[in-house]
């Protein structure tokens, strides 16, 4: 997915609102450092491999409930049957929308070499 960089924007701020880690964005963009961001420039952001914030879980308070199994559907009721469809739809949507991304990227490309041309034919 292609994002352009917003004034105030951080690489931070970037990868904590698409749901990929720093290192990913990164590695993806060829970026030297953390901070050689600018506004206006375009960043391709890569989609996480598996559904879920890439970032390890932090420290929470205590909830009400005890650790482990509690109260609610188990294991193959109705609402972790749900779930897991849900998960495997987002999952089929972010394939799709990665493919949609590409293609759209890859006719701008098409479209500014055939700009490209028509100015080289203009100029002769």
């Amino acid at each position: 997915m292609n994002y352009v960089v917003q004034p105030g924007d951080t690489l931070y701020s970037i990868a904590n609102r698409h749901g990929v880690s720093m290192q990913a964005i990164i590695q993806a963009n060829g970026l030297a450092a953390p901070g050689n961001i600018y506004a206006g420039q375009r960043l391709f952001i890569p989609l996480p491999v598996q559904p879920g914030f890439p970032f390890p879980p932090g420290p929470f308070p205590p909830g009400p409930f005890p650790p482990g199994p509690g109260p609610g559907p188990g294991p193959g009721r109705p609402l972790e049957q749900r779930v897991s469809r849900l998960e495997a739809e987002t999952d089929q949507l972010q394939r799709q929308l990665r493919r949609t991304d590409n293609e759209v990227e890859r006719l701008g490309q098409r479209v500014n070499r055939l700009e490209e041309r028509v100015r080289r034919l203009e100029g002769r």
